[in-house]
């Protein structure tokens, strides 16, 4: 059996090849298994360049003054109080539920 070769790629690897040529292209469409038509391949060569000349971009700017964030507008999300409020019953939650079993909704089995 012949041994395998393991081939890491780090970003600044992957952005040393700007070619975006067709091949790539339903490379990286049968990785996220999409069916594209051959127009759709010559469409997306480009727009995939562009996106990946965007990234070379953005990985070239210092970055190291800036914080880890999980969301990009981390002061201006809109805060409330953590208070509570009345809820439904559980009778009257049940009582609109399609089929109820053991005090609670019966749904049907997905996993055997």
């Amino acid at each position: 059996m012949p041994k395998r070769r393991s081939v890491v790629l780090t970003l600044r690897d992957a952005m040393a090849t700007p070619k975006i040529d067709s091949a790539l292209v339903k490379h990286v469409a049968k990785l996220a298994c999409l069916s594209l038509t051959d127009s759709e391949v010559d469409r997306f060569a480009p727009e995939l360049a562009r996106i990946v000349a965007h990234v070379e971009q953005l990985a070239a700017l210092d970055t190291s003054d800036v914080p880890p964030t999980a969301h990009v507008q981390i002061d201006r999300a809109p805060r409330r109080a953590d208070e509570l409020a009345p809820c439904l019953g559980r009778d009257e939650v049940l009582s609109q539920a399609p089929q109820v079993e053991a005090d609670g909704f019966a749904v049907p089995a997905f996993v055997e």
